[in-house]
């Protein structure tokens, strides 16, 4: 099912369903900075009048296909009254929906809080039609208690990677690398920030850095990552997924708790899949 598809049944079902009110498409597809790609994510927002009964009636999900694993950060066992509730479903066909429950009455700080919002139904006409722009996402100048919480966080952790290297204790020490390393990635950050006035979006992960950074710079940067050759990564992967496959099935037998062999699997043939894809 490709996310055009995808969009026209969710909003259909706000369109049907009284008790959505409003419904935003945020992330990536609305930013005009991205290039489009069939791995991007759909994220909406639906308002609602009731939460909980937008929660208990899943069947919007049904028409989407098969549902291969699912996450629902925001639930708590035994809770009823939630002001907000996440699906983030992962269908078998390869698409992606990443689903937000809001009150109604959030809908204006909400959307001020994104800048990658667009309005797609608005019943009531509360929501108004803002711009999408990748404004909230920009790096933001540092305060200065956020430059010395950065520098003191950097220099505080590498001691540890000494002690975890002196000591044998390489797990340890690479952990701590990874700490300063993302402390090293929020530094450049706000000097790639200096450099553009504060207009550039740095991504989830850095990633949009290389291009305001010299070659030198982010050469260095990346050779920070021990594993970062490709084939080193795509080891790395199977590794992880051999060993917690494993893992997780003793300590599955050991708790009396059940073993979900077929979602590994199912898992597993979705990682073939991506491995042999082309695009």
């Amino acid at each position: 099912m490709t996310n055009e598809q995808v969009l026209e049944h969710l909003t259909s079902m706000a369109k049907q369903r009284e008790n959505v009110r409003v419904l935003v498409l945020n992330g990536s597809l609305v930013n005009p900075n991205v290039a489009t790609d069939r791995f991007q994510d759909v994220d909406v927002t639906c308002f609602v009048e009731d939460v909980t009964v937008f929660i208990e009636d899943r069947s919007w999900m049904v028409p989407l296909g098969d549902v291969l694993i699912m996450q629902m950060p925001d639930e708590v066992p035994g809770k009823e009254d939630y002001g907000r509730f996440a699906f983030l479903v992962q269908f078998a066909a390869g698409h992606r929906v990443d689903l937000t429950v809001r009150p109604l009455r959030d809908v204006q700080e909400t959307i001020q809080a994104d800048s990658l919002s667009l309005v797609l139904i608005d019943k009531d006409g509360v929501a108004g039609q803002p711009v999408p722009s990748d404004d909230t996402y920009r790096i933001k100048p540092p305060s200065r208690f956020d430059y010395e919480q950065c520098w003191n966080e950097f220099w505080w952790v590498s001691l540890y990677v000494v002690k975890g290297i002196k000591r044998g204790q390489l797990l340890y020490a690479y952990d701590h690398v990874t700490i300063m390393r993302a402390m090293l990635r929020k530094m450049l950050s706000w000097e790639v920030g200096y450099k553009t006035d504060f207009t550039v979006n740095a991504g989830k992960s850095g990633d949009g850095l290389a291009p305001y950074m010299g070659t030198t710079d982010w050469d260095n940067y990346v050779h920070t990552f021990p594993t970062i050759e490709t084939a080193l990564l795509e080891a790395a992967h199977a590794a992880l997924v051999e060993q917690f496959e494993r893992t997780s099935r003793q300590v599955a037998v050991r708790a009396g708790y059940p073993f979900h062999a077929e979602e590994a699997c199912r898992i597993r043939d979705a990682f073939s899949t991506l491995w042999c894809s082309n695009d």
